[in-house]
């Protein structure tokens, strides 16, 4: 779990650190590091750590083409970033000023202003729960009459960290995800960097600012929440749906129903 006490820690110790000059990039990217293990007051598991605040409290933004998760400090002076794929293999943090930016700043905004209690598990929730190979099969065998041949337009509702994209439904520049919670969605533009759009909202609130039109996506999924959604919200998701309306309970077992193909 990542915490807002693991923040705060994070807070206090990165200016007490020797952040180290990466002199490859002193022309290019001006940037320093901190390495576990090697730094002093720095550990491994520290590094695992500060990845994971990192991932939960910030922010995606791009480096040229690459879009990265920074956490910004509170007096907006610097901002730190990862660079392994796994967090839990994390073993070095990145520090720049805030005052240089790379490239067009396209990249999705996560920012919801809501807390969840999804936030604190947003770190370790894949880990908890793999997708497997069953549970694609079983995804795809609800849809596959229901699509041609062209990968879905999918707007995932209560998306988290992108399951659906990590079981293959569709493509991230075909995929739309709602969630409130900040920490999830940064964990899901990690993974899948060229994600076409997220929401960081409920999907009531995105129904009631008419943020999707009818027929807008083909499949709408509620992938394990569905138990979350009043008649009036499933209405609503039938009608952005021009396909398929998938919801779903208990996904963390594969256990998925087609509840509606919409006409």
């Amino acid at each position: 779990m990542t915490t807002h006490a693991d923040l705060q820690w994070w807070l206090r110790l990165a200016p007490t650190l020797d952040w180290t000059i990466a002199r490859t990039y002193t022309e290019t990217a001006p940037h320093r590091y901190v390495a576990g293990d090697r730094t002093a007051g720095m550990t491994r598991e520290d590094c695992v750590r500060a990845a994971q605040v990192i991932a939960a409290f910030g922010q995606p933004a791009k480096f040229y083409t690459t879009t990265n998760v920074y956490l910004t400090s509170p007096d907006r002076r610097v901002k730190w970033w990862t660079m392994d794929k796994n967090l839990s293999d994390t073993s070095l943090i990145n520090q720049a000023t805030t005052g240089r930016l790379y490239g067009v700043q396209n990249a999705p905004s996560t920012y919801s202003g809501t807390s969840t209690p999804y936030d604190a598990l947003a770190t370790v929730y894949d880990e908890q729960h793999p997708t497997t190979d069953e549970e694609a099969r079983t995804l795809r065998e609800q849809v596959e009459h229901h699509i041609g041949r062209f990968p879905p337009a999918v707007l995932d509702v209560g998306c988290g960290t992108g399951r659906i994209l990590d079981l293959g439904l569709t493509t991230p520049d075909r995929y739309a995800g709602v969630d409130p919670s900040q920490a999830m969605l940064n964990l899901l533009v990690r993974k899948h960097p060229d994600v076409a759009a997220v929401y960081p909202m409920t999907i009531e609130r995105a129904i009631e600012d008419r943020v999707f039109t009818t027929g807008q996506f083909e499949i709408v999924t509620a992938y394990g929440s569905a138990e979350n959604l009043t008649p009036h919200t499933v209405n609503a998701l039938a009608r952005i749906a021009n396909r398929v309306l998938l919801l779903s309970r208990g996904s963390d077992r594969g256990e998925l129903s087609l509840v509606r193909a919409v006409p």
